[in-house]
């Protein structure tokens, strides 16, 4: 698989390239919020600026069960879906692969199915409901969702997929559910996580013409490797890191190039989340640079939930387009859940007949 386009809205910038430079240059979007959790103490989040919903003509069904959190997700994802689908001829309807969080309650379940019916809705969107298919497995998803495109592109013989995730945590029961566990941050509470909010999107080809060109050179997505951890932060067994580490074999299994030099995580500031990646690094080293780089941006845009896989995964394709020669990136998620998720993306030359942009 190749990149074909990315497009995201964070609480950074309203897209990948803002999004990227504001990573680069460690600029936080974590502010006091107007939730405060049981202690009484206001709960650090990280929120994409109401300014960039201002001026959005989006005809919205509100359906039930409506609020902010859906006006907010359908709104961002709408935003990044053009951005991932602008500059490319598309003729006919393509699958779209949607990650979405853990279900709460009967009113989180409603969120998945008003997103789907506005993306519907829109008439400069490419998407058919028949074409649409939907993970329930947090932070993980978003990976999980390449091995699906690449069947898509393999066995149906489609020229593009979309994949990709909106999520926000604007919510009151969800995040009253992570406060009762410990989990937000506060300033009593330094081993929490910042909230936050975002949606992106992957276009993908299995064609390398129609890949998206950088300076001579496109991006390569290797299959994703998936696995399971028993002791995930949800339940009440130990985490031994094995999850991770078998993820990170099994992405590992179809890579061919050279040493990876940077690593995109979902790390979101709570300590539980280093051991595994310390395993995981320990255990695979050998496929990794002496000098790698690991970024863990939620430290800047706070945890994005179900968005995080395609956010990590279009940072890693500007990360890769910045550096010079044939350099590779390993993107990983881990969920509250058991799922975790990764995937190794590279870029490649492309050959002299594809200079110059897409067909």
């Amino acid at each position: 698989m190749y990149i074909a386009n990315t497009g995201m809205i964070t609480p950074l910038g309203a897209d990948t390239a803002m999004t990227a430079a504001a990573v680069r240059a460690d600029i936080s979007a974590y502010q006091l919020s107007d939730y405060y959790s049981y202690d009484d103490e206001p709960v650090t989040m990280a929120l994409v600026p109401d300014t960039l919903f201002d001026n959005i003509d989006i005809d919205i069904d509100e359906g039930d069960f409506y609020g902010a959190q859906h006006d907010r997700v359908i709104k961002m994802a709408v935003l990044a879906l053009r951005q991932a689908l602008s500059g490319v001829d598309i003729k006919h309807p393509i699958p779209l692969i949607l990650a979405f969080p853990e279900p709460l309650d009967k009113a989180s379940c409603a969120f998945p199915q008003a997103l789907i019916t506005n993306i519907l809705t829109q008439p400069d969107l490419p998407v058919q409901q028949e074409l649409i298919r939907s993970l329930y497995c947090g932070r993980s998803g978003g990976i999980e969702a390449f091995e699906l495109a690449d069947r898509y592109l393999a066995d149906q013989n489609h020229d593009y997929v979309l994949l990709g995730a909106s999520d926000s945590y604007y919510q009151c029961p969800r995040l009253a559910e992570l406060d009762e566990s410990g989990r937000l941050l506060t300033n009593s509470n330094s081993d929490g996580f910042a909230p936050g909010e975002a949606a992106g999107f992957i276009l993908l080809t299995s064609k390398p013409q129609l890949a998206k060109q950088f300076s001579q050179s496109i991006i390569r997505v290797y299959p994703p490797g998936m696995a399971e951890e028993p002791g995930h932060i949800l339940g009440d067994e130990p985490c031994l890191g094995e999850g991770l580490d078998k993820a990170f074999k099994n992405a590992l299994i179809d890579y061919s190039g050279l040493e990876i030099e940077s690593i995109f995580s979902s790390m979101n500031g709570e300590r539980y989340w280093s051991k595994e990646y310390g395993v995981a690094m320990i255990r695979n080293q050998q496929h990794f640079h002496d000098d790698v780089a690991i970024h863990h941006p939620a430290d800047c845009y706070g945890d994005l939930g179900a968005a995080s896989g395609p956010i990590l995964a279009g940072l890693a394709v500007m990360d890769l387009v910045r550096k010079s020669g044939s350099t590779s990136s390993l993107v990983y998620c881990s969920s509250d859940n058991s799922a975790r998720s990764a995937i190794c993306m590279q870029k490649i030359q492309s050959s002299p007949g594809l200079a110059g942009g897409q067909r």
